[in-house]
């Protein structure tokens, strides 16, 4: 017990101020010597993702929202040194809970360490440079559009569409009023060099705004009938040459010299069937009556009223004009042919 005593009064008691003091002097050097090697700093990280919770109160079907701002985050990061330096945008996790969007469309964010990182929250302090994520929120529409047929490519000249009709012909459009509004036409596109005849064609619809550029369709722009059977009904184009002879004699001493028309081929449209038989059109010959004529006969044809059922002319007007020449049989023509006759008597 008297050893005890002995001990206490020499190391503790005794000098007990310079003692304290040295204490003192102690803590001080250390704290010295942490912040020397180990100093407090500060760091801005950014491009922290933010990640939303709670979403669905929103996306309840009847609207849509998109980011404006927000979307990533930036924090100031206070501590030691050793700590703040390792730290990257991973090491955080960012959260804007649409719980507590306000009537302005704002929703705050919350950062916090994530991980392995997580064990020096309590030594690392976080300032928030960006407090909110601010969202802009639009109600759902619908729009229902016709859907149009467009052709590219080089039409073939031996053939034409008559019709193309699309199954369903109308499509609904359900997107934000922003994008209803933009919305100017639904269309298909179809090229000439798929069409060879008589077909059905499976075609994706595409939305174009008023400056006919297509809009992108996603989860929230979408088609009800994104695709549609586009029904395709053609016909073949030929061209043959007409015909006609002359019906009768002309009058004594005149003879038929010529026949002209005002158009030696007509187009013709149809079937490839109802074309294939026809090489030329015959037009019947009493229509070009010059019996006993002693002047042209012009006569003008509809050549519509002489084609097969399920054949009609193509492109322009399929009348055309016909003229037979008749002129006089010239007199030293005559004299000479009499002289003949003479001289061989």
């Amino acid at each position: 017990m008297q050893s005890v005593k002995k001990f206490l009064q020499k190391w503790i008691i005794n000098n007990i101020g310079f003692k304290i003091l040295a204490l003192v002097f102690a803590f001080v050097l250390w704290l010295v010597i942490t912040n020397t090697t180990d100093p407090v700093t500060n760091r801005t990280i950014t491009g922290i993702p933010v990640q939303i919770e709670n979403e669905q109160l929103v996306l309840d079907g009847s609207h849509v929202y998109t980011v404006e701002s927000g979307s990533t985050a930036t924090v100031v990061v206070s501590g030691n040194r050793s700590v703040i330096g390792n730290l990257t945008a991973a090491d955080f996790i960012a959260t804007a809970d649409f719980a507590e969007l306000s009537i302005t469309n704002s929703v705050p964010i919350n950062v916090e360490l994530t991980g392995e990182k997580a064990r020096f929250a309590s030594s690392v302090t976080i300032t928030l440079k960006t407090n909110s994520m601010i969202i802009n929120l639009e109600d759902m529409d619908t729009k229902t559009m016709n859907v149009e047929v467009e052709y590219v490519g080089q039409q073939p000249e031996d053939m034409i569409i008559e019709d193309a009709a699309c199954n369903p012909a109308k499509v609904v459009l359900h997107a934000p009023e922003s994008v209803i509004n933009q919305a100017a036409k639904a269309a298909v596109q179809i090229n000439y060099s798929e069409v060879t005849g008589d077909t059905t064609l499976h075609k994706d619809v595409i939305i174009y705004d008023h400056n006919g550029n297509a809009i992108e369709l996603n989860s929230d722009t979408y088609l009800e009938s994104a695709s549609v059977d586009v029904k395709i009904t053609t016909s073949r184009i030929k061209s043959v040459p007409i015909y006609i002879e002359a019906f009768g004699t002309p009058a004594a001493d005149y003879v038929l010299t010529d026949i002209s028309f005002s158009k030696e081929t007509v187009s013709l449209r149809g079937s490839e069937d109802s074309l294939g038989m026809i090489t030329d059109i015959v037009l019947p010959q009493t229509l070009l009556n010059i019996q006993a004529a002693k002047e042209d006969v012009s006569i003008t044809v509809n050549i519509q009223d002489y084609l097969p059922q399920g054949v009609t002319i193509y492109g322009d007007t399929g009348t055309v004009t016909i003229t037979a020449t008749i002129s006089p049989i010239e007199a030293d023509t005559e004299d000479a042919t009499e002289e003949e006759t003479t001289d061989e008597g």
